[in-house]
């Protein structure tokens, strides 16, 4: 027994080691988790003045996706920073942003995360469309019926086909990527369009229920605020149908109009 003991905790300690180096080497190789992106930061500060940022005066910095500037450069393509002059002054530590650097321009395709997609998503009322962000997260409802066959007693005859109207929270939260020319900067109303479209960012299961959900319903955005860890499942918030307006009613007395419009004197 008393052998035992040093051994277990030895292979204890051995799974430990190897767990940790994993991570490492995973942490080192960009792999480690499809929610986190790496990004180009400032190891100095950086000055209109300096002639061109130098390969030293940048490092990586390993931020979540979601949280991430919309400008911000990914790693991938610091060498487009390199030699490139500073259109303000970048503290130690700051995020180096595209509009921050001349001659630099970003591309959509340069603002997806791993393992997302970009989708073109458009909306039956694009009211709200004209006060988002690039960067803003969103849930998206869908409004769509529900076909239900109830069958007669007499089994020979065809089944009456009944339609309900229904609403539910399709995706509870959603990154905006572009609202515009595809560069991450917000455009004015003109540029947004009577059809109210934006590109968000999803996995791509997501991404193929999105393009599917809409040809089937009608799609509508409610604007969350940055940040916010309540309500990211779908059955949280519930559904909405015929059954939501007629329990309305219970419990109400039936309000009486009056003949006329004012109160007599």
């Amino acid at each position: 027994m008393k052998n035992t003991i040093p051994l277990i905790i030895a292979v204890l300690l051995g799974a430990a080691a190897v767990f940790a180096v994993s991570r490492m080497i995973k942490r080192d190789a960009g792999l480690d988790d499809v929610n986190y992106i790496y990004v180009v930061s400032a190891a100095k500060d950086i000055t209109p003045k300096d002639d061109g940022i130098k390969e030293s005066w940048i490092t990586k910095r390993r931020v979540e996706a979601a949280s991430a500037p919309i400008k911000a450069i990914r790693w991938s393509e610091a060498n487009s920073v390199i030699s490139q002059r500073a259109l303000r002054t970048i503290a130690r530590g700051d995020y180096i942003l595209s509009s921050d650097i001349s001659g630099v321009e970003i591309r959509l395709s340069g603002m997806v995360a791993d393992g997302e997609w970009a989708v073109p998503v458009t909306f039956s009322d694009p009211a709200l469309v004209r006060f988002m962000q690039p960067g803003d997260e969103i849930a998206i409802l869908g409004a769509y019926s529900l076909k239900e066959s109830k069958k007669k007693i007499d089994y020979s005859e065809k089944a009456d086909v009944v339609e309900q109207q229904a609403l539910s929270v399709i995706f509870p939260c959603v990154r905006i990527l572009d609202i515009g020319k595809g560069d991450g900067v917000r455009r004015d109303e003109d540029a947004v369009g009577a059809a109210g479209t934006i590109v968000v960012a999803l996995d791509p299961q997501q991404a193929s229920a999105l393009v599917a959900a809409q040809r089937e319903m009608e799609l509508y955005p409610a604007l969350r605020r940055p940040n916010d860890v309540s309500v990211r499942r779908r059955r949280d918030v519930g559904m909405v149908n015929e059954k939501t307006f007629r329990e309305l009613k219970q419990g109400l007395d039936v309000v009486v109009l009056p003949d006329s419009g004012s109160v007599d004197k």
